[in-house]
């Protein structure tokens, strides 16, 4: 056994330190997997039914319809075609534009400041001219966004 054991230290280029603690990992390993197959959960586990999700779906749902009550109630428009809110760029207020993904209290603050500045945006790709917004944040966001 110590043959065998040196073999594949002298395989893996291990010093003996290394070694120590290979092995060490190697055991606790094994015998972590040795408890719980005597304990029965290997077994209880492979019979576990699968994880519903279904309770985070409703909450989504649920959220998602506060998300567009409060912007439709706020003189934005709401798209019954896909269910999916619509905010006006152009005016927003910061607390509508922090209810974006991604957005925060600065880059809402950096969008107004920029468009009492630079006038209305013209078409929504114009929000990336915001310091702050990437063509990775606009991604996230640009369904969400009008300039009508």
């Amino acid at each position: 056994m110590k043959v065998l054991f040196k073999k594949i230290n002298d395989l893996l280029g291990l010093t003996k330190s290394e070694s120590v603690v290979f092995w060490f990992l190697i055991f606790a390993f094994v015998l972590g997997l040795a408890v719980k197959f005597v304990r029965g959960d290997v077994i209880k586990d492979a019979k576990k039914q699968k994880f519903d999700y279904s309770v985070f779906d409703s909450e989504f749902e649920k959220r998602s319809a506060e998300i567009e009550k409060y912007i439709s109630g706020s003189g934005t428009t709401v798209e019954a075609s896909n269910a999916s809110f619509k905010i006006n760029i152009n005016t927003a207020t910061k607390e509508e534009l922090m209810k974006l993904p991604g957005i925060g209290e600065k880059t809402a603050e950096s969008i107004i400041r920029h468009r009492q500045t630079y006038g209305k945006f013209e078409r929504i790709e114009d929000i990336m001219n915001v310091k702050g917004i990437g063509q990775k944040k606009f991604e996230k966001i640009k369904r969400y966004l009008t300039t009508k």
